[in-house]
């Protein structure tokens, strides 16, 4: 039984990716957020651009697109993925914050935050591809990209696991070094 339509997904990705830029710009310009946390969802939609770009290039030869977009123009759905993107990468923050009970980690590094955003980010994409492979998109399974587990009929293959396992690292070690810098 499936919780949300092909449909229901892709406006609520559509809707979320897009609304959350705008809503971080309008929350920092009148001061509502900080100009910390500003950063750190703009970081994480940069690092996720840097596979979702990669993914739109690849094309058929990686995944297949399974819905139609509302707006039909190249990169929009992956750029608005790597909107949410940075949505993930924040709630990694948050989670690790919340454990640690301090944000010190944003500053220093600390081993524990790191393996909360790696958790976080392998969970919260195995949940995803649960959800979104064979709906909206499916990846290509192939010698690169095996699958590694296939749950109701849905294989789920190995890269997208694999980058939700790096990103959180590099994601971390980007906002260490901006966030030393004051940017």
């Amino acid at each position: 039984m499936d919780l949300f339509s092909a449909n229901q997904l892709m406006w609520a990705a559509f809707i979320v990716g897009n609304s959350a830029p705008l809503l971080f710009i309008t929350l920092y310009k009148t001061q509502k957020i900080s100009r910390e946390l500003f950063n750190l969802y703009f970081l994480g939609v940069l690092v996720g651009l840097t596979w979702e770009i990669p993914f739109a290039l690849a094309g058929k030869s990686f995944h297949l697109i399974l819905i139609d977009w509302p707006v039909n123009l190249p990169l929009v759905r992956n750029i608005t993925y790597s909107f949410i993107d940075g949505l993930i990468f924040l709630a990694g923050v948050y989670l690790a914050k919340a454990f640690l009970k301090n944000k010190q980690f944003l500053y220093n590094y600390n081993s524990t935050a790191l393996f909360i955003m790696i958790l976080w980010g392998s969970f919260s994409e195995f949940l995803v591809d649960l959800n979104g492979n064979g709906k909206l998109w499916l990846f290509i399974e192939n010698w690169y990209n095996p699958v590694f587990i296939t749950i109701n009929d849905n294989g789920l293959t190995i890269i997208p696991q694999l980058i939700w396992f790096v990103a959180p690292i590099l994601y971390y070690f980007t906002v260490l070094k901006c966030l030393s810098k004051k940017i």
